[in-house]
């Protein structure tokens, strides 16, 4: 008997023996014919003791199975059938146990995070009512410099119907996807579109300066589809991130601001330059402006907000 598979043996029996373990870490219910344990993120790993002798293995209903395999399988190359029977979810396991006396299926789990963050304002867009004919709402939609400004200044967007739709840490390819119920949905005269720096920042993985400028024009692109007038706003300047030290941004957000820029000329949109007021001797964002180097406080706000005025009165009456 190998190293491995007489831990797992003692483990097991300890935690069947005295109640602990994994059964009180998973937030299943603990099953007769063995344990579940955590595998590597996105896998279940089931542990099969009492082999069922019709191969039929019951799992948790909870639990989200994508596809399932046995560790002895030595090429991992035969996926197990997992069906609903009788409401109960099961695993067809070959009814013959394989020789070893425990066997391991490792079960690939459904990813259940909301990656692009639908569940942020799903309750806020239900609630929000129709505009009227005459009413010029005004969508933001951005990250966290967006989401604390509502925050710091609500009334700034009460007071001239805009709704702010901003996710900390998102970044382009994050807001394209909810772009339509946050954005498309709420039936707005025009859209605020400011993103890039978390994608810079390599919040989400490496991206290209190129791919972060097609995510913003495509969320153009569907906003001037839907009758929706569009503002683009440049990336207000960095000179380096906490959370992502090792980023240089200055050259990469003067790069963007470019394309950005560009891109609304040649397509007649308005192109907000929240940069340039707010960028100090050495391209990063002016001291007195900013709560860190990325971030706008109250002041920064106050720069920002006769500037996206202006910008917005422009589009409507594109």
């Amino acid at each position: 008997m190998n190293v491995y598979k007489a831990l797992i043996i003692f483990t097991i029996a300890f935690t069947l023996n005295v109640g602990i373990g994994f059964s009180q870490t998973m937030p299943y219910e603990k099953p007769e014919w063995g344990a579940y344990t955590e595998g590597e993120e996105g896998f279940l790993m089931a542990h099969v003791v009492n082999w069922p002798e019709d191969g039929k293995l019951v799992i948790d209903r909870a639990i989200k199975p994508r596809e399932a395999r046995l560790l002895s399988d030595p090429d991992k190359k035969i996926k197990i059938k997992i069906k609903l029977i009788d409401d109960k979810l099961t695993v067809l396991l070959p009814e013959k146990a394989p020789s070893s006396q425990i066997s391991v299926v490792k079960i690939q789990l459904i990813p259940n995070d909301d990656w692009a963050n639908f569940g942020r304002y799903r309750k806020a867009n239900k609630e929000l009512k129709a505009p009227t004919k005459k009413e010029n709402r005004v969508v933001f939609m951005g990250n966290s410099i967006t989401e604390k400004w509502v925050m710091f200044h609500a009334d700034f967007f009460t007071e001239n119907n805009y709704v702010g739709r901003g996710i900390s840490g998102q970044t382009s390819s994050q807001m394209l996807l909810r772009f339509k119920p946050d954005v498309v949905n709420l039936n707005p005269k025009a859209v605020v579109i400011h993103a890039g720096t978390n994608d810079i920042a390599g919040n989400r993985g490496p991206i290209s300066i190129a791919e972060i400028a097609d995510n913003i024009f495509s969320m153009a692109e569907i906003a001037k589809a839907n009758n929706i007038k569009v503002v683009l706003a440049s990336v207000l300047p960095a000179s380096s991130y906490s959370w992502s030290p090792s980023v240089e941004p200055i050259e990469k957000i003067s790069e963007l601001n470019g394309l950005i820029k560009a891109y609304a000329k040649k397509n007649n949109i308005v192109y907000l330059d929240y940069y340039t007021p707010m960028v100090n001797a050495d391209k990063g964002l002016i001291k007195a402006y900013g709560r860190d180097t990325v971030h706008p406080n109250l002041d920064g706000y106050a720069i920002m907000e006769p500037l996206v005025k202006a910008a917005i009165k422009k589009a409507l009456k594109k």
